[in-house]
């Protein structure tokens, strides 16, 4: 019996010992595999790591080299060169790091990157240069190698990204092999195994952390944490898909750019820029709310995408309040910054699917910056672009970035004559454009352009200091002109504008009498109390406010009777036939006595015969102007063109019958 006894406890000690010795040579076995498994894993992440901080390194490159045509500095160019040396050095320790297929992508990126930045570094040189060639070394080399080397890297980070992924998924097997063959164990293997298997699966999760958040910076603005363009697209794709397959319901895509933000960075600073970003984004997000989508999609661009709207009317009771919001003032740290915001709407299927969706959105915002901001719905009649209109808009663009070095912006400058005593006491600014390739090109050619385009208010701030510049000369030569600039209607709203001018005439060193700002009164009733407001303020610096073209519009006299003008502008239109009694007769006196009524001076422009001077005179308006005085000229020519001026009123005035 103990024999037996014995034996069986022998054979059992055994069985255990062979037991344990299988549980030990598979647990062996798994720590091994999983070790492994997890090295992989780890390397792979590392790679992928740095692939993405070169790609982004690599963007941060052509941000900064953007930023640096828009405000050339040393500033923007230092940034520049340290990104660029950031993926130099990753793309290097990768290939440091790395004997396979990681190495000789890293090599192949390195090539193209040091080829980039060459480039890059060419159109910086050509940029301070003032040189006008960076423009076609920018479109034909800088901007496809940057596509090439981008698309490039994406699709290396990418592939690491995937493969990363699936270490992943292999871990995990491992993981689950290794807890069933452990869990048939005693005691000590279950304690060892579970003390294993704790700490892997802690370092797993943080891959999969790290994972995840690598994804949620791939497809999210790092300033605000909207989603970015990426991620909004893929929202956007969805929702039409939806839309296919659901029927009954629109689709609404809603393109915002900020209204004033680069004063707020010039005047304030990038990080009051980065808070009234991150404000104006919250400010969205909170009057979207769960119903769909808010986006950055650079810069001051963000976009808005309603998956589920009943019309027109839906969207652009949103969009009001979306830019009602962004109107309310924002309060920083650094001093308080007031901005607007210009929105487009394209509704889907109505105004199209995909990239044309937001086209249309794009091209439906620019109207709206073009008639000062606000809300506008993409109207294809009047967002439609000729190629021929893209083109002028393109060179339009490209010359303002340049500083216009050619001087192809040119003033002509048209007298206006004191009718009492025949002495010019002004002259108007009217621009021209000396294309290159279509020759001289009148302002209603391109100016329409500028303005549906969100060019209008960089124009005006153009054109404005060639006038204060040439007005300033005028000055030291002996002759004190008042020179008279006509400024957009974009220009009221704009925050910065008031500040801009102020700057222009106190380094011109001319004495703020000497210009006037000429505005049509249309222009001022967009949004008249920002108008009165900026009006005002040029006023207490002693600047002449002139509104043009009056009596061509349609605006209550009861808001013109707020508007701190100077003098009012009566249009060519009226000095047609001013033979008493005729319709015209009858405007241009009723107007001249509304005019002296609210204590203003009157001009009339357009005037093309001497009949009509003398006419006016009796009528008790003060100044006229136009072909029968003069024709716009140039600057140089002006001081002669006045003195003919001079001449003609004076022999006028000298031979017509005294006003009785």
């Amino acid at each position: 019996m103990i024999s037996r006894i014995r034996g069986r406890s022998v054979a059992m000690t055994a069985a255990l010992a062979g037991v344990l010795l299988a549980l030990a040579g598979y647990v062996i076995q798994g720590t091994v595999h999983t070790t492994r498994a997890t090295e992989q894993q780890s390397h792979a992440l590392v790679v992928d790591s740095l692939f993405s901080e070169a790609r982004i390194a690599i963007a941060m490159q052509e941000v900064n080299l953007r930023h640096y045509q828009v405000e050339p500095s040393v500033a923007v160019e230092q940034r520049f060169a340290q990104v660029a040396l950031t993926a130099n050095d990753t793309l290097a320790q990768i290939a440091a790091g790395d004997t396979g297929q990681a190495r000789a992508d890293a090599l192949r990126l390195r090539e193209e990157q040091r080829a980039y930045q060459a480039l890059a570094e060419r159109l910086i040189a050509l940029i301070a240069d003032s040189d006008p060639a960076h423009v076609q070394l920018d479109r034909l080399e800088v901007t496809p190698a940057f596509y090439t080397l981008q698309d490039d890297i994406d699709e290396v980070s990418r592939a690491y990204h995937d493969a990363a992924q699936s270490q992943v998924s292999a871990l995990r097997r491992t993981q689950v092999r290794l807890l069933i063959g452990t869990s048939v164990g005693f005691a000590v293997g279950l304690t060892l195994v579970g003390m294993i298997l704790r700490l892997v699966l802690s370092y797993q999760r943080r891959l999969v952390d790290q994972a995840a958040a690598s994804r949620y910076l791939a497809l999210h603005d790092p300033l605000t944490g909207l989603p970015n363009r990426t991620l909004f697209g893929q929202r956007l794709q969805a929702a039409l898909a939806g839309l296919t397959a659901a029927g009954g319901h629109q689709i609404a895509l809603m393109v915002i750019d900020l209204n004033g933000f680069k004063a707020v960075n010039d005047t304030l600073g990038h990080q009051a820029g980065d808070q009234v970003l991150l404000e104006s984004g919250r400010r969205l997000a909170e009057s979207v709310g769960t119903d769909g989508v808010v986006a950055r999609l650079g810069g001051d661009e963000f976009a808005v995408l309603l998956p589920h709207v009943t019309g027109v009317e839906a969207a652009t009771e949103l969009a009001g309040r979306l830019v009602a919001a962004l109107r309310r003032d924002f309060v920083l740290a650094e001093g308080p910054a007031a901005i607007s915001g210009s929105l487009g709407i394209a509704l889907g299927p109505l105004h199209g699917a995909g990239d044309e969706l937001f086209r249309h959105a794009d091209a439906a915002m620019y109207r709206a910056k073009g008639n000062g901001g606000g809300v506008a719905v993409y109207d294809a009649a009047e967002d439609a672009e000729t190629p021929d209109r893209m083109q002028l808009f393109a060179d339009l663009r490209a010359l303002l970035d340049s500083g216009d070095p050619d001087g192809q912006l040119r003033l002509y400058y048209q007298p206006q004559v004191r009718l009492s005593d025949g002495v010019v006491t002004s002259a108007e600014a009217l621009v021209r454009w000396q294309h290159p390739e279509r020759g001289l090109l009148l302002p209603a050619t391109f100016l329409p352009v500028a303005e549906s385009r969100g060019l209008e208010i960089r124009l005006t701030d153009h054109l404005l200091g060639l006038a204060v510049g040439q007005a300033a000369r005028w000055r030291l030569a002996g002759h004190a002109f008042q020179v008279a600039v006509n400024v957009s209607p974009g220009c009221l709203v704009d925050p910065g504008f008031v500040a801009r001018v102020l700057s222009t005439v106190a380094d011109a060193g001319l004495p703020p009498r000497l210009l006037c700002l000429e505005l049509t009164e249309t222009s001022i009733m967009a949004d008249p109390d920002r108008a009165v407001r900026a009006l005002h303020e040029v006023r207490e610096h002693g600047i002449t406010v002139s509104v043009d073209d009056f009596g061509t519009g349609f605006s209550s006299l009861a808001q013109l009777r707020r508007v701190p003008a100077d003098e009012l502008k009566i249009d060519r239109t009226f000095m047609r036939d001013l033979t008493p009694g005729t319709p015209d007769a009858v405007m241009v006196r009723s107007a001249i006595d509304l005019g002296h009524n609210l204590g203003l001076s009157m001009v009339a422009e357009g005037v093309e015969d001497v009949a009509a001077l003398l006419r006016l005179r009796e009528l008790s308006c003060e100044y006229a102007q136009g072909y029968a005085l003069s024709h716009p000229v140039p600057a140089d020519r002006l001081p002669q063109a006045c003195r003919d001026a001079e001449e003609v009123v004076r022999h006028a005035v000298g031979t017509a019958a005294p006003i009785v």
